[in-house]
């Protein structure tokens, strides 16, 4: 879950959310820029956060009760590995792509568990495997993923309302062809990106988000509750090329 705290409760976008709103970005990429195979990328990036633990125990939540902002947790080999299995079943490439995602997420941890230091090793010999299956350098598939990385990197700015007032530059990533790409917000509501990477000139983003109005919770159970009579809204981010 990304948890946002609002002004009677908590604001939370489910992290499958998140994913569907970077395949958002991706769909609206542009078209001569688009790697191939497109369909596999696109899928990789929309089921990038599939294998989350079970509404069990307190898993999702904080010492105190209130719902457990992802980002807060060190890393989950049982969702990673969950993640992983599921993708090899979609394609190899959407599989490679995955893998390099976990390995990304997770490589600045390495040396803090050894389950996760074998569980990356793994990931690293798998994704040269796949590569050379698919006869496919592994410095180019590195490439293409870059193109997912930024997608969940641009994502997650939105989901967490990271983007800063008065027309200030936020670095979002690389972008494949190296750029460093920048959001801002127009004083006119709308929101600007340089360098510009989508085929449109106007494109509007969208989430879900869930509104709960209580603080504290005993368990998963009674938050998973929660969530079945919560208000739910969809937020909009309108872009426009400048």
């Amino acid at each position: 879950m990304i948890v946002n705290q609002a002004e009677s409760g908590w604001d939370i976008i489910f992290q499958r959310a998140h994913a569907i709103l970077a395949a958002q970005i991706a769909m609206h990429w542009n078209v001569d820029a688009r790697p191939q195979p497109w369909a596999e990328l696109v899928a990789a990036i929309a089921d990038h956060d599939d294998g989350q633990r079970d509404w069990q125990g307190e898993n999702h939540l904080t010492d105190a009760g209130a719902p457990l902002n992802f980002m807060l947790k060190p890393p989950d080999i049982v969702q990673a590995k969950q993640m992983v299995d599921n993708a090899r079943y979609r394609s190899r490439w959407t599989a490679l792509l995955t893998s390099m995602h976990t390995t990304a997420l997770y490589e600045s941890w390495r040396g803090t568990d050894k389950e996760l230091d074998k569980f990356l090793d793994e990931q690293q010999n798998y994704q040269h495997a796949l590569a050379r299956s698919l006869e496919v350098p592994i410095q180019k598939a590195r490439g293409t993923y870059q193109l997912m990385y930024f997608c969940d990197a641009l994502s997650l700015i939105l989901c967490k309302d990271q983007i800063p007032p008065d027309g200030l530059h936020l670095e979002v990533t690389q972008l494949p062809s190296e750029e460093i790409a920048e959001i801002y917000a127009e004083k006119d509501g709308l929101f600007g990106l340089q360098p510009w990477p989508w085929e449109e000139e106007e494109i509007t983003l969208s989430v879900e988000i869930y509104h709960l109005s209580q603080l504290s919770f005993k368990n998963d159970q009674e938050l998973y509750k929660a969530f079945n009579t919560a208000d739910v809204s969809v937020k909009e981010w309108s872009f426009k090329f400048s």
